[in-house]
């Protein structure tokens, strides 16, 4: 079921996703280990889905330049270059403008919410966060890839 903060002006049958064949690439951008654990294990039950992993924002970077993911999850508190500051040197390249980034921060208030989302996230997502509102902003961002892939 989609919920309405995930689906506002989104068409998302998720059906859609899970009949392709592809095999798509999530990149974690994340310092913290037990954070990247729980992502792994959930990202483990997609047998459509493999997990690639950064612990900075400049080497999620260059992992995103290098391998295109289909979809980025940033944090935003990084070592080095923070998450919004690596969301701004992605949509300023060309190979990674397209790649949806779905924020997951401890900050938590209404207004780094809109900040994140102002700031171009295709979601903004607080820890702890909910494993259901996870997947379900996992799959509306492949969802989207797989739709822009066809037009």
């Amino acid at each position: 079921m989609i919920t309405r903060r995930f689906a506002e002006n989104q068409e998302t049958p998720f059906a859609v996703c899970k009949m392709k064949a592809d095999i798509h690439t999530v990149l974690y951008v994340e310092d913290n280990p037990a954070n990247l654990l729980l992502v792994t294990q959930l990202i483990s039950r997609r047998q459509d889905t493999k997990l690639l992993s950064a612990i900075s924002g400049d080497l999620g970077i260059l992992i995103a330049k290098t391998y295109r993911p289909s979809v980025i999850l940033m944090d935003i508190n990084l070592p080095g270059i923070n998450g919004f500051d690596a969301l701004t040197i992605l949509r300023n390249d060309p190979a990674t403008l397209h790649i949806p980034v779905i924020a997951l921060s401890s900050n938590a208030f209404p207004k780094d919410i809109e900040n994140g989302l102002k700031a171009g996230f295709f979601r903004y997502l607080t820890k702890p966060f909910l494993v259901t509102d996870f997947l379900e902003a996992l799959e509306v961002a492949l969802y989207q890839v797989e739709k822009n892939r066809q037009s």
